[in-house]
């Protein structure tokens, strides 16, 4: 559905998008991640049609973003981080009017607002002007102003700064359940939301793409991926890290005390561990296993490591 190649944008001589391609088909949720001037705004603006690229070429459902605009803009729903409305109209006005704008009238609006309101949970609200809203609520207002008209195209800005968990919540589920038949893309710094919703992950520095993969194969890329932790008592200590010595697949062994018990940390020699033999192993010398669990990884460390002004050169893709 959406289609960029080989996009450079330049704003004189600085350049914030540079020779970027990617594409967004149907049914994908795209985390698009980046630290602050990467071009991940710039990117989406050019997508949606509100910046022209320098040079490269962008389809949205078919449609060249510079010779065919108004079809672009009919796909899409953006939602940028500082969503613009008029904060003197009532919640209710505002959607009626942005529905309107996008060509519905009749039992079609009043039933596209009605959708819109429900799934956004904003009936406590609709007759309160947009400048008395919390932080929360006017972020659900943009969000609404994008689903009204039902795109094809999301692209969706930060959807879920100064939201409480359980609206939070909320507004993942929704996505879950449209992004069946639409094209996804969310910009975000709070990486937690990358892992609870997104199908694939791009991350770009200084206008071009470092990463690109689903959220299990970022993980993968952490240095704490796969680490085995075992909290044992702390007078088997010993007794526990024998047997770990015993282990070839083990490279490294970390030890914590806490309250009378010892935390072990167990770094694989390879991509496999095998938890299981290492359970086996310590119950056939009786050490009693407290609590045990597998580090999946951290995004932020994938994303500090691919991101960050020392960094050594990586691949783009996985």
């Amino acid at each position: 559905m959406i289609t960029v190649q080989n996009v450079t944008r330049r704003f004189g001589r600085f350049k914030a998008v540079d020779d970027l391609s990617m594409t967004v088909p149907q049914g994908q949720v795209l985390g698009f991640l980046g630290p602050n001037g990467a071009g991940k705004t710039t990117t989406m603006r050019m997508i949606s049609g509100f910046l022209t690229p320098s040079s490269g070429k962008i389809d949205v459902c078919g449609f060249d973003v510079v010779e065919n605009p108004v079809q672009v803009k009919q796909k899409i729903g953006y939602m940028p981080e500082q969503a613009s409305s008029y904060p003197d109209m009532t919640v209710l006005s505002f959607l009626n009017f942005i529905a309107e704008a996008r060509g519905l009238d009749g039992s079609a609006k009043e039933k596209a607002v009605a959708k819109v309101i429900d799934e956004i949970s904003l009936s406590d609200v609709l007759y309160q002007t947009i400048d008395t809203l919390s932080k929360g609520y006017k972020r659900r207002v943009g969000l609404a102003q994008a689903l009204v008209h039902d795109p094809a195209v999301l692209i969706l800005d930060e959807p879920t700064e100064g939201l409480d968990p359980n609206q939070k919540r909320e507004i993942r589920a929704l996505i879950r359940r449209i992004k069946q038949d639409k094209a996804i893309i969310i910009s975000t710094h709070v990486l937690e939301e990358v892992e609870a919703i997104c199908t694939r992950a791009v991350i770009i520095d200084k206008g071009k793409i470092v990463l690109d993969g689903t959220p299990r194969e970022l993980l993968a890329l952490s240095e704490s991926h796969r680490l085995l932790y075992f909290l044992i008592p702390d007078y088997q200590r010993e007794k526990a890290r024998i047997a770990f010595e015993q282990m070839p697949q083990i490279q490294k062994i970390e030890e914590t005390a806490e309250s009378g018990k010892v935390l072990f940390c167990l770094t694989p020699a390879g991509q496999v561990f095998p938890a299981a033999d290492a359970v086996d192993l310590l119950r056939r010398q009786d050490v009693r296993i407290e609590d045990m669990f597998m580090e999946k990884g951290r995004l932020e460390e994938v994303f500090y490591a691919f991101t960050s002004p020392d960094r050594e050169p990586k691949g783009e893709a996985l």
